[in-house]
């Protein structure tokens, strides 16, 4: 009986000191070098005012929220930087009513973007990302302006993903 005692508490130390000694990490696949990044404003190629600084505002604030890595105000000393444009917002018909009236529409955001590795001169991915809001048929400004938010938060997702994960 004080034998299985002794080898309950002996098996939880053994537990405790193995789980001090795990470290995790939020990195994902990025290497230890790679601490900091850059964000360059994006230009804004669409008719939409505001959608620029509504982008690089929610970009900027996702990189600090991740906390993968410290978001810094110039290029120089940065490992990473981030640049692009946003290049189109379209609206596209989803639904039809048999009246051929559009029911709903998509307000597709598409974004180009590039992030460069500064120790490398290689892009540690780049492309463009597109996502979209859906908004009914007889859409008011508001609504409107809230699917490309929804789509504007999806591609910022998208592109901290795709930082932390391109290694």
């Amino acid at each position: 009986m004080a034998f299985n005692k002794i080898l309950i508490y002996l098996s939880l130390l053994i537990m405790v000191i193995a789980l001090s000694c795990v470290r995790y990490s939020f990195r994902g696949a990025l290497p230890s070098y790679l601490k900091t990044i850059y964000i360059e404003d994006f230009d804004n190629q669409t008719q939409y005012a505001g959608v620029r600084e509504d982008f690089m505002q929610k970009i900027t604030e996702g990189f600090i929220k991740d906390n993968s890595l410290r978001v810094i105000d110039t290029e120089e000393g940065a490992d990473l930087v981030l640049s692009g444009a946003i290049t189109s917002i379209n609206r596209q018909p989803v639904s039809i009513t048999q009246q051929e009236q559009v029911q709903q529409f998509k307000m597709v955001v598409n974004i180009r973007a590039e992030c460069m590795n500064t120790h490398t001169q290689k892009a540690l991915w780049n492309g463009n990302v597109s996502r979209f809001g859906i908004i009914p048929g007889n859409a008011t400004a508001t609504e409107i302006d809230q699917a490309i938010t929804e789509a504007t938060d999806q591609i910022v997702e998208d592109m901290i993903n795709n930082t932390i994960a391109a290694w």
